[in-house]
């Protein structure tokens, strides 16, 4: 390595720690734990589903966007994550992801033109990549979304952060538009794009460089022409730059210039309805279209992605497991849907599913939703054979549902095994998944970390929702396991 180029590193270095330290955490956090999570063949629907529901606001920004015209044009409610990722597909669920980590890490407090031009041709580039990607039958064209939005992120990032090298570039682009890389190299050192292939490794994220040789030179052409469009269609669609384009458009779609130029401008209003959707009208306006975009910007407060019950939520997670059950049975999501309905519908801190492990005759926790969820996950567990019987042990004997309060002096006894020390004598609720009267697991759930009370009407829509995990199990044909 020459000194240049370890000059160059370091530059590079310091504003990737900038960009770290300052005001990015959520950016390189929600999205390296859900890449990194793609990384691992044991990774789930479910997995993915707890990532984003462990963020309410992520939750109900999922929602929405999940309802969106651009994801979902048959208009077909979806109230639920696990839904969603069931009916969208992993990697949509995962594009809607990183866009609203993007919008929410780079538009808090105040944005400069540039950034807000940035993430709209970012977005543009998006649609239209995943577009093409589908086109020409690409396996993944969710995966050619994500590396189209991120094609930029160092870009988009440099903006977001402010300060006199910032400033700097902003002056000198105002008077040589045309020449941001020369500028870029004279006043940083190096040119942005160095940063973003540098960010996407330090954060684990997807770059257009990623994948087999073969892969990512076909993915090539996809990427290079969503970017120039995004980059011409502001200048308007009857100029040269964009005319050049339509026509490299043209013939990868195989049709005329005309023909691409429409094509282009639908995918334009289909990305602004996708900005709108992601909460920024500031983003959307920014995104070259003919006409006005129909996304509908719902509000962010959903009291079922805060803790608290719905009861809106409670009949849909009902509806969608009942239809579920019709269409296909699938037992794992079934349990992973209940779990979900309990927490956002009935409105708890902490949900878990525990599983009955009949070869060693111990509760395993498999699933945990909320609060302190890790702390959980280890730390739930205990043998039922062999064992002196506590209140635990009793369900998984006899079944039911029971509310539990370990710090009742009356049921003092009952509360014997480390296990209960998870709850910090708050009271919570347990109740037993069962087929033809053998227990295989155990719904727990309590509000400890917001201190409010259980009472009988939460206890019934607790026991209601649980109902519906017996009745998937009950129908699954004997060889299903979870």
């Amino acid at each position: 390595m020459t000194k240049r180029e370890d000059s160059v590193d370091k530059k590079v270095a310091w504003w990737v720690e900038k960009a770290c330290e300052k005001e990015l955490p959520v950016l390189s956090g929600t999205m390296g734990e859900i890449e990194r999570a793609l990384a691992n063949e044991e990774y789930s629907a479910f997995t993915l589903a707890r990532v984003i529901l462990q963020d309410p606001s992520l939750t109900t920004k999922v929602l929405r966007v999940s309802n969106s015209v651009f994801y979902n044009p048959s208009a077909r409610p979806i109230s639920m994550v696990s839904r969603a990722v069931i009916i969208l597909g992993f990697h949509a669920v995962r594009s809607i992801c990183t866009s609203i980590s993007i919008m929410e890490a780079l538009l808090t407090g105040v944005s400069r033109d540039r950034l807000l031009d940035e993430i709209a041709r970012a977005l543009h580039a998006a649609v239209v990549a995943r577009y093409l990607a589908r086109h020409r039958h690409d396996p993944g064209p969710e995966e050619v979304f994500v590396s189209a939005l991120l094609m930029r992120i160092g870009t988009m990032v440099f903006w977001s952060l402010g300060g006199p090298e910032v400033d700097a570039l902003d002056r000198a682009l105002k008077t040589n538009p045309d020449g941001a890389e020369h500028l870029e190299i004279k006043l940083l050192g190096f040119p942005l794009r160095y940063l973003s292939d540098a960010l996407c490794v330090a954060w684990s994220l997807p770059s257009v460089r990623d994948g087999s040789e073969g892969k990512s030179q076909t993915r090539k052409g996809i990427y290079e022409l969503a970017s120039n469009v995004a980059l011409e269609a502001p200048k308007g669609w009857a100029s040269m730059g964009m005319r050049r384009v339509a026509r490299d458009v043209g013939w990868m779609l195989a049709c005329d210039e005309e023909k691409a130029v429409e094509v282009l401008k639908t995918l334009a209003l289909e990305a602004a309805d996708y900005a709108l959707a992601l909460g920024s009208k500031d983003v959307s306006m920014r995104i070259p279209s003919t006409s006005i975009p129909t996304g509908v910007i719902i509000a962010d407060e959903d009291p079922s992605a805060m803790g608290f019950e719905n009861k809106d939520t409670e009949l849909h997670v009902l509806h969608e497991i009942t239809s579920k059950l019709l269409d296909e049975l699938d037992v794992n999501s079934i349990l992973q849907m209940v779990l979900e309905g309990i927490h956002r519908g009935v409105g708890m801190d902490r949900t878990a599913l525990a599983i009955v492990d009949p070869r060693s005759g111990r509760v395993r926790c498999k699933m945990v939703l909320g609060k302190h969820r890790g702390k959980f996950m280890e730390g739930f567990g205990f043998p039922v054979r062999n064992t002196r019987a506590h209140a635990l042990t009793e369900l998984v004997e006899k079944g039911g549902s029971q509310l539990f309060d370990p710090a009742s002096k009356e049921l003092e006894s009952a509360f014997l095994h480390p296990v209960y020390d998870l709850f910090q004598g708050a009271p919570f609720l347990a109740q037993a998944v069962a087929v033809n009267g053998k227990t295989l697991g155990l719904y727990i759930a309590d509000r400890h970390a917001s201190g409010r009370g259980i009472d009988r009407e939460t206890w019934d829509n607790f026991r209601l929702l649980v109902r519906q995990a017996d009745l998937a199990l009950t129908l699954a044909a004997s060889g299903r396991t979870i």
